[in-house]
């Protein structure tokens, strides 16, 4: 029955919901390149300082692109008044809010994939070296999936708040945040969620620690979030 939710889900999405990874893939190697080409290209790194640009600004485009789709998912339910109507289908209240927090994810790694495809064509444009792949594939990747435990917040904050100024407050300040948390040194600003994206980079050393850890408090939160919404009252 959940499969179904889901693709139910996927027709009632906006068109910007779709639009917005080609959109964010397409800013994050834009900004990537410009910024490597006027600054970095004369370097030592050459054009693999180009994954050291990415990581610069992946965090921010990731996270927030998460927290658009989530208040723009969640706001169509409460701009249409159609909480009522939907937890009174004949389905779990969970499977509907899961439904959402799916397509949030797919639509994340379809920004991860946009970005590898955007970027394995800027390289091969310029230059003859071999494309390192398991760089070129785990940055994009590790941060899409590093990125979970905040797009379940942010789901949570969209679907309590009817008002969506607040939950786009939060996210905007936690995506330009992630820019610089992860470069601290204390350890408890690091296991902040917003550390995870830029710490699951292959760049940094242990990163695989940082993408379990970020999976782990993703499906905590998402389960906690889930159960905060299966007891909500909609008015």
């Amino acid at each position: 029955m959940i499969l179904r939710v889901i693709k139910a889900e996927g027709f009632k999405l906006k068109k910007i919901c779709w639009w917005l990874p080609l959109l964010q893939g397409c800013v994050l190697t834009g900004m990537t390149a410009v910024e490597w080409y006027l600054y970095f290209r004369q370097g030592p790194g050459g054009v693999y300082a180009g994954f050291a640009v990415m990581f610069m600004f992946l965090s921010f485009v990731m996270l927030l692109g998460g927290t658009l789709l989530a208040s723009i998912m969640a706001g169509t339910e409460h701009d249409t008044d159609t909480w009522k109507q939907l937890m009174a289908m004949p389905v779990p209240r969970s499977y509907i809010y899961l439904s959402k927090i799916v397509w949030i994810v797919i639509l994340q790694f379809g920004t991860a994939l946009i970005t590898i495809a955007g970027m394995s064509l800027i390289w091969m444009l310029y230059t003859n070296e071999p494309i390192p792949w398991r760089i070129m594939l785990l940055q994009p990747i590790n941060a899409s999936l590093a990125t979970l435990p905040v797009l379940a917040i942010q789901l949570w904050l969209s679907t309590l708040f009817t008002n969506q100024a607040f939950p786009l407050a939060f996210g905007i300040f936690g995506s330009i945040a992630s820019l610089f948390l992860a470069r601290t040194s204390i350890l408890w600003i690091k296991i902040l969620p917003w550390s995870y994206p830029a710490l699951s980079s292959p760049l940094i050393k242990e990163h695989m620690i940082w993408v379990i850890v970020a999976l782990s408090a993703g499906i905590i939160f998402t389960g906690l979030g889930t159960l905060q919404f299966t007891k909500h009252e909609f008015k």
